[in-house]
């Protein structure tokens, strides 16, 4: 449990900090001439939170210590990817300005992609 705990924890860690870089280059991209130093603590606090939400949403993955759930594939893949796979679809279908749903998706898209090279290191060491 413990280290698939870590895991997970890893999982946020790495997706907060690339999610944070990407999000901000594209902030920078978008918004040129704007006062940087007033926004971008406010774009990190938000892509922060961002990644909190979907790291409690991916907190069901957590039941895959669970041997029965880990051999079942369909459910050990569904409790695993399902949080970010959620945020995206939600972030998809919030009626949002442009620019703030390419930030929620980038953010939610960041996660799943770390989240799933997590998941096949995972893997490929229980093999």
């Amino acid at each position: 449990m413990k280290a698939f705990a870590r895991q997970l924890f890893k999982t946020f860690l790495f997706a907060a900090i690339i999610s944070i870089a990407a999000n901000c280059i594209y902030y920078s991209i978008t918004q040129k001439g704007a006062d940087y130093d007033k926004a971008l603590p406010k774009v990190i606090e938000g892509i922060v939170l961002l990644n909190i939400i979907v790291f409690v949403m991916s907190l069901p993955s957590l039941f895959l210590v669970n041997q029965v759930y880990w051999n079942n594939l369909p459910v050990r893949l569904i409790l695993y990817f399902s949080g970010s796979i959620v945020f995206l679809i939600t972030s998809l279908l919030l009626n949002l300005p442009p620019q703030s749903k390419v930030v929620y998706l980038l953010t939610g898209g960041i996660f799943l992609v770390v989240h799933a090279v997590f998941y096949y290191l995972w893997v490929k060491k229980r093999a």
